[in-house]
């Protein structure tokens, strides 16, 4: 697991700035490795994703989706993979714009790597993926801040077990009372 977070591009290069996001959560973890040591910072959604952001993507979607050009099917078949797009970009800027990264030299934009915690993996080897998450630290910036920064993780790791798992509780007893689109069954009888 400690390789998954610290692996080289495929050029061998070092990424510059790697992103842990925890879906269902508001803070993430961002781990700057540009400058000589390393910058660990813990962020909240709601410095990033103000009015001036949800601006920017709507702008953003709304040049997407009247751009039909002269395929209007292929288009309107494609604006989902745009919108998304569309979106992922504004928030890698937002997200790199509060971490003072320079937008406009594109000589010094850095790479960037982004985790997505969750899922039944986490539920599974939360240890294995805290394990990573602090040779990640550790490797590139001695103990100190793997040090610092524990609690903090254990904490993340933790709410996004606890919120998985009650989404899934709730699946499971939307199923059961047949409220779910996913719901099926193999008899049925509603007489």
């Amino acid at each position: 697991m400690d390789e998954i977070f610290d692996t080289p591009l495929p050029d061998g290069q070092r990424t510059d700035i790697q992103i842990c996001i925890f879906p269902h959560l508001k803070e993430f973890l961002t781990v700057d490795l540009r400058d000589d040591g390393v910058q660990v910072n813990l962020l909240n959604t709601d410095d990033i994703f103000s009015d001036r952001f949800f601006s920017s993507v709507e702008e953003e979607i709304s040049i997407s989706v009247k751009d039909q050009g002269d395929y209007p099917f292929a288009h309107l078949i494609n604006l989902p993979l745009r919108l998304e797009e569309a979106v992922r970009e504004t928030a890698m800027t937002f997200i790199l714009e509060h971490l003072g990264v320079q937008l406009d030299d594109e000589e010094e934009f850095p790479t960037v790597v982004v985790y997505i915690i969750s899922g039944g993996a986490l539920a599974m080897h939360s240890d294995k993926v805290l394990e990573g998450l602090r040779s990640l630290l550790k490797d590139r910036s001695g103990n100190p801040a793997a040090g610092n920064w524990e609690e903090v993780l254990n904490r993340l790791i933790t709410e996004e077990n606890r919120i998985l798992q009650e989404l899934a509780h709730q699946d499971l007893s939307e199923a059961v009372q047949s409220d779910s689109p996913d719901y099926f069954t193999l008899w049925e009888n509603r007489n």
